[in-house]
């Protein structure tokens, strides 16, 4: 197997998941198609392969902000509990469970507002994910595996180490797969691992209907999305050719003038990247009252560090975000300057 996972973590999480009857699935605030897909895969897999021919225990899958519509088709999204909606009943979840699994993020910050909900609780906790700088104290069981592919690829290996390759159900594949599909930009990111390449292959195995998931997270933009997309280009693109760095900053007022939401602009920061000359991109926005930015990069810029840095955030070297603590000017402000700073050593 090309992905080594140590025997004793393997050997700690299957002790751990045989004695839980109450399981909580978690993942991050503001969920992409990993935070989805390694979510419901978990819970597919553990009640398809992990847990047969025993008394399945409670799971339960909780999110911090609501499922992104691409991900909607996934097999058991519409059971997933959205704190944004149901805050009192994700909590009540958590505190609750004998076992919470998080997937997808380093930090409980990052699953805000249910982090104090997951510091409190009194459950065993486990954390599968990809990030750096994994929080070791707060979890007992940590897997990180940084800069792989995708939360979704580093599941496949763990669920392959624990029971094996007959155990990856079709509905477990199907999650597996968009995640994988959505972290990777569809495998046109720095790819360069070849258990990415390993994993797909054994998920193609299952009936997937491959194009059909592309078509679902790539060209599934809202008319609404669309205009908007040809409104930030046309009008709200900055570029430093020289340096190799553009950005769009956007507030919510603005968003709102165009008919748009924030969940509008999800993905359109790698439009940024698009240019030749460019080799670090930005998405400023606003989102429930705060100001959030996404990082993009190619080449050897270090989006991570820049984002924890000068903002507090994280995540991949070529893919980061930060929640800022400054008011929206001044974050544009910040981030235009500290970025050319950096371009120009």
């Amino acid at each position: 197997m090309p992905l080594i996972i140590d025997n004793e973590t393997v050997e700690r999480f299957a002790l751990q998941l045989h004695k839980a009857r109450n399981i909580v699935i978690a993942s991050h605030q503001n969920p992409d198609g990993d935070a989805v897909g390694s979510a419901l895969a978990f819970k597919h897999w553990l009640e398809g392969s992990f847990f047969v021919g025993e008394t399945t225990p409670q799971i339960t899958t909780v999110l911090p902000h609501h499922c992104p519509h691409d991900a909607t088709y996934l097999p058991g999204s519409n059971q997933l509990l959205d704190a944004s909606a149901e805050y009192d009943r994700c909590v009540e979840s958590i505190m609750n469970a004998d076992l919470f699994i998080g997937v997808d993020f380093n930090v409980a910050s990052r699953i805000a507002p249910l982090d104090k909900a997951l510091e409190s609780c009194c459950a065993t906790k486990l954390l599968v994910d990809h990030h750096h700088n994994p929080d070791t104290t707060l979890f007992d069981t940590v897997l990180s595996v940084p800069d792989l592919s995708s939360t979704c690829e580093l599941l496949y290996w763990l669920f392959v180490h624990i029971i094996g390759e007959g155990s990856i159900t079709d509905t477990t594949a199907q999650c597996l797969y968009h995640g994988i599909n959505t972290d990777t930009g569809c495998f046109a990111y720095a790819n360069e691992d070849s258990t990415l390449y390993e994993a797909t292959a054994a998920l193609m195995r299952h009936p997937l209907n491959a194009s059909a998931v592309h078509n679902q997270i790539f060209n599934s933009y809202s008319v609404v999305k669309m205009q908007l997309l040809g409104h930030l280009i046309s009008q709200k693109l900055k570029i430093f050719e020289k340096e190799g760095f553009a950005y769009i900053a956007i507030n919510d007022t603005e968003l709102a003038e165009l008919g748009a939401t924030a969940d509008d602009l999800e993905g359109l920061v790698n439009y940024t990247l698009m240019m030749e000359p460019i080799k670090v991109g930005a998405l400023v926005k606003m989102s429930e009252g705060k100001v959030r930015i996404s990082f993009r990069s190619k080449e050897d810029f270090d989006v991570n560090k820049f984002a924890n840095r000068y903002f507090g955030g994280g995540g991949h070297t070529k893919a980061s975000g930060a929640t800022s603590p400054y008011d929206f000017d001044t974050s544009v402000r910040l981030m235009e300057e500290k970025i050319l700073e950096e371009l120009r050593k």
